[in-house]
């Protein structure tokens, strides 16, 4: 049976992805050497993967405003309904390329832990970047679905952080 392509195929895509990141640290222990391997090839797989969901999901969305959301006559296309999935695909999708960015920031620098000012502003910056790609692969707003709240939110707080920094360094100085 061929998995259909849509929301739910997206979801089974990023919770594997996501499970296949957890290899090393689950093999590291027993087996360094293979752990090692692993890890090079998550360095490699990590941005592959984050492309590859973002791709699935402009596909999903694409599909979605294709199909009207009333019928427009008795003789119009199955009207779509929107179901919890369909507004939060966008936001699973977002969550899956934040915990990839993170486990890679983490193979990169296994040593240390981050200081949650910083996973704070990677957090804000992760939102606007994924959002800006989201634009530029002409994804209106609309279809965005929960995560627009989260998109607007990080924005307006990276805006004042931006003008806060500026501000105080320009005193400073």
């Amino acid at each position: 049976m061929r998995l259909r392509d849509g929301p739910h195929s997206q979801v089974a895509l990023l919770v594997s992805s996501m499970l296949a990141s957890l290899l090393p640290g689950v093999i590291g222990p027993l087996l360094p050497r293979l752990a090692l391997f692993i890890k090079a090839i998550l360095i490699a797989w990590i941005p592959t993967s984050l492309y590859i969901s973002f791709w699935l999901l402009c596909r999903i969305l694409e599909e979605m405003r294709k199909k009207p959301l009333l019928p427009l006559s008795c003789h119009a296309v199955e009207p779509r309904i929107l179901d919890s999935t369909d507004h939060c695909i966008t936001l699973i999708t977002y969550v899956h390329a934040w915990l990839s960015l993170a486990h890679l920031l983490h193979v990169i620098h296994p040593t240390g832990s981050f200081p949650l000012a910083v996973m704070m502003v990677f957090t804000l910056i992760t939102v606007v970047a994924f959002g800006k790609c989201l634009l530029i692969a002409g994804i209106e707003h609309k279809y965005w679905g929960h995560f627009f709240d989260l998109y607007t939110l990080s924005d307006r707080l990276l805006c004042i952080s931006i003008r806060v920094i500026t501000k105080v360094t320009a005193l400073l100085s």
